[in-house]
């Protein structure tokens, strides 16, 4: 897991947490962004990510600490306490200075602060269908009168995930389908009583 981050991608920037998985990155902050990145995706073939590790940092006082003589200290743990990344950060970060053909533990002070405030992952792909927590698409809003009910088809009502929308997982998706069924519902109710 990566708590505590910004995520930024085409000129928005999330707060939240990830997860690094064998396949990639998800979590509440990528799904913010997951109709732009998706859209990138499928456009160009890929789409870079840029991940803050420590957000809340003045980069100043981030120079500051990884300025601090490292002593016996492995680099590894010793950016752990500097900067208070955990280990998956700083593989994360490790792997962003391999990418880029340059050691980690080469670089400046300054370059590792701006390093750990953006580093660049490359996304070229998105999951299949067979993986969705949520997907996208559905049926259009303006399809739909005020009570959920499909303009072109009187006495269909759609909610929830039915719906053309780029919703948050989690509790959040669940109230919205919830509140969307209830909306359907009472549509329905009053479409019976014509």
């Amino acid at each position: 897991p990566l708590k505590g981050i910004a995520l930024s991608f085409g000129g928005r920037s999330v707060r939240g947490e990830a997860v690094i998985t064998r396949d990639g990155l998800e979590g509440g902050a990528v799904y913010a962004l997951s109709a732009e990145l998706r859209e990138a995706v499928l456009a160009s073939g890929g789409a870079t990510l840029h991940v803050a590790l420590r957000p809340d940092l003045n980069p100043c006082d981030l120079i500051t600490r990884l300025s601090s003589p490292r002593g016996k200290q492995t680099f590894t743990n010793w950016l752990r306490k500097a900067a208070q990344l955990s280990p998956v950060a700083i593989g994360l970060l490790q792997e962003a200075a391999f990418a880029s053909g340059v050691a980690l533990a080469s670089m400046s002070p300054e370059t590792v602060a701006a390093g750990i405030n953006a580093v660049p992952v490359r996304l070229t792909g998105v999951a299949s269908i067979a993986r969705a927590i949520s997907s996208a698409g559905g049926v259009a809003f303006d399809e739909l009168d005020g009570e959920f009910m499909l303009r072109r088809l009187p006495g269909i009502f759609a909610a929830g995930e039915m719906l053309d929308w780029e919703a948050p997982t989690g509790g959040y998706l669940l109230q919205a389908c919830f509140a969307t069924g209830a909306a359907a519902g009472k549509g329905a109710l009053k479409w019976l009583d014509k």
